[in-house]
């Protein structure tokens, strides 16, 4: 954990003095006893911020990133003008894929110390893997300046200026796909220039020169991609396509003879440069290449004109790629030019249905149907419609239960059906069908959820318990993006009393929302139950600062602190409470027993009278004092303070 981001180092002494032998013990990479003496230093009062950041900086260094940006987070609003915590923070959002966020505190961070270098090159970075190449490419030049100017060491300038080339690349290759081939050809060749030389530059540069007509250049970096992937079909398509072009069929038809070679299994054609580009585009849909088959279609539409079989090879590549709207504008100018093609709105049908656009659906369906459309295929749709778009649960119910028993065991009819069900408060049929469309498709997320969802509204019932821990799981192996399912998941297993899987399952969402108080707060109770009493006290802490008065917080704080053996400090923290909120019995019975536990008996039971005086109906000041009179051999008081108890227990 080294100290040269750290600010100056601190001078011994209480909070301090173990501040900096926790930095101590960081620098010689001993970062487990570094975040012990932090944490003691922060549970108790004399702590200074820096020690949120150097917490922060070991949990990081032992990859616990969750806790990191908890304590950066702590930091950054103690010292909000200082730009460590920031920078930080931002190292850790990388460290964990999530650039936007990174980019968010390195901004700040940046602010407050525009000419450090290293906080320009990490932005650069969130700036590249969020995205913004424009913005990553700026900054990072500017690094690469300031670096040059403040005579920085060579080879911190060198990996600046490496960082640059590589911001270069990727903002090419992106205006490149914004059509802007002139500004991105002119980078990307730069960085050629530049010795960034690579299998990626090649296909982009090959791909801008084909773009606008550069063929014999666009073939000079094919080649060389050649020399770096010499099986790749696609790249031997690219070449036959130009080489058609320019009219070099000998030369095309070498390259479909080594396509040929690869075991493709072409078909011995009259080639030319439009069936060259056809089975180009196959080639590219039979492997699932849809980002490229996308862009073959682009330029087929944009050299020849439109052409329906290639619009609807377009609205396939896009369909795959999610890109549901785009998909439907290419089917339309499909149908256009061919409106009696059955098969296009065959596809309609499927992209409509799939982009959750009903409107689209219904028009679909109604055309396909005047068509003469397969009676089953076009019931199927327009059951599948009703069954999102219909109010009367009974009859859409009715409508899939014969549709299932027409058409088979359809998983989407299978799991409409559930949804139905479920929505009607029909739960074991639910979960049944629910059931039933996961054992034929493993992999269908909506009837897992509704499995959840069908069993939580079960788990009033012991029995369907372990099932539902067990559904949580599965789903969460194979979708763990779905936080909010997460966050159901952890306070479920808080609820079963499974503490340890719901803390990691908390820390897990504690990266996403580091300032969250009730997550917070929940995290901290399982810590508590998981014995971690320091953690959940340094987490306790921050939240008392944010809300002074909360008198719960407060008594789960003060008995977190004596659990980890700061009784001192806890006493210390409830005397102040009792003096600011003097008409509060829970603060005495809690002071109470943590003097009994020092022996302290006379001053506990002093307290628990104070509680009895402020509260005479309460039977736990008197349970207490029979507690204690027991510890002292007091028979006759023990009976005494029993029965004052039951009187007022009965009550």
């Amino acid at each position: 954990m080294r100290t040269d981001r750290g600010g100056p180092r601190p001078k011994a002494g209480d909070g301090a003095g173990k501040l900096a032998r926790a930095i101590q013990a960081g620098e010689k990479r001993d970062y487990r006893q570094a975040i012990l003496l932090l944490e003691e230093s922060l549970s108790g009062f004399d702590a200074p911020p820096e020690a949120y950041l150097y917490l922060g900086r070991a949990l990081h260094a032992l990859k616990d990133y969750s806790r990191a940006l908890a304590s950066f987070n702590d930091y950054v609003k103690l010292r909000p003008q200082s730009a460590q915590g920031f920078f930080f923070a931002g190292r850790s959002y990388l460290a964990i894929n999530m650039p936007h966020r990174a980019v968010q505190a390195l901004r700040k961070a940046h602010s407050l110390r525009n000419r450090d270098t290293l906080i320009m090159a990490l932005l650069g970075l969130a700036y590249l893997k969020s995205r913004h190449s424009r913005m990553a490419v700026d900054i990072l030049r500017m690094a690469v300046e300031t670096a040059a100017e403040d005579a920085l060491p060579q080879n911190r300038q060198t990996r600046l200026y490496h960082g640059y080339i590589n911001a270069l690349l990727i903002r090419g290759i992106r205006l490149c796909h914004n059509e802007d081939y002139e500004t991105g050809s002119r980078m990307l060749r730069f960085v050629l220039e530049n010795g960034g030389e690579s299998l990626l530059l090649r296909l982009e540069l090959g791909r801008a020169c084909r773009e606008t007509g550069l063929f014999e250049e666009a073939l000079e970096h094919y080649g060389e991609a050649l020399k770096e992937a010499p099986d790749d079909p696609g790249i031997r398509w690219y070449r036959a396509s130009i080489l058609m072009s320019l009219g070099e069929n000998a030369g095309a038809l070498e390259e479909i003879g080594r396509i040929r070679a690869l075991g493709s299994g072409l078909p011995d054609l009259p080639w030319n440069s439009e069936l060259v580009d056809l089975f180009m585009i196959r080639s590219f849909m039979d492997a699932g290449e849809w980002r490229q088959a996308a862009d073959s279609c682009r330029l087929w539409i944009k050299h020849r004109g439109p052409d329906p079989v290639i619009h609807a090879s377009y609205a396939e590549a896009l369909r795959n790629l999610k890109e549901y709207q785009p998909a439907l504008n290419h089917l339309e100018r499909a149908v256009e030019l061919d409106p009696g093609s059955l098969q296009l709105w065959y596809e309609r049908i499927l992209v409509a249905w799939e982009g959750e656009n009903w409107k689209a659906l219904r028009k679909a369906l109604r055309v396909a149907k005047t068509l003469g459309a397969d009676r089953d295929l076009t019931r199927r749709f327009s059951i599948l419609l009703e069954a999102k778009t219909g109010e009367n649960d009974e009859e859409v119910i009715g409508l899939l239960r014969g549709a299932i028993h027409n058409l088979g065991p359809e998983p989407e009819l299978m799991s409409a059906l559930g949804e139905r069900y479920l929505r009607a408060g029909f739960v074991n049929e639910a979960l049944s069908w629910f059931r039933k469309t996961a054992l034929i498709q493993d992999r269908h997320e909506k009837a897992r959820l509704g499995e959840i969802a069908a069993l939580e509204a079960l788990a009033g019932d012991s029995k369907y318990h372990r099932e539902l821990r067990a559904a949580y799981d599965n789903y969460v192996r194979r979708w763990p993006d779905n936080y909010a399912i997460r966050r159901e998941r952890a306070l479920y297993l808080l609820n079963t009393f499974e503490y340890g899987e719901a803390v990691r399952e908390l820390e897990a969402l504690l990266v996403r929302e580091p300032s969250n108080p009730s997550l917070r707060r929940v995290l901290a109770y399982g810590y508590r139950k998981t014995g971690r009493f320091r953690e959940a006290a340094v987490f306790l802490k921050a939240l008392l600062k944010e809300d002074p008065g909360n008198i719960q917080l407060l008594l789960e704080y003060s008995g977190c602190l004596q659990r980890a053996g700061g009784t001192r400090y806890a006493v210390a923290v409830l005397e102040k409470a009792i003096r600011l909120f003097n008409r509060v019995p829970e603060l005495y019975m809690a002071l109470a027993l943590l003097l009994a536990r020092e022996k302290k008996l006379e001053k506990a039971f002093d307290l628990l009278r104070e509680a009895v005086a402020l509260n005479g109906e309460d039977p736990r000041p008197w349970h207490w004092m029979a507690v204690l009179a027991g510890k002292t051999g007091n028979g006759e008081a023990v009976k005494k303070y029993e029965a004052e108890e039951r009187k007022r227990s009965k009550k």
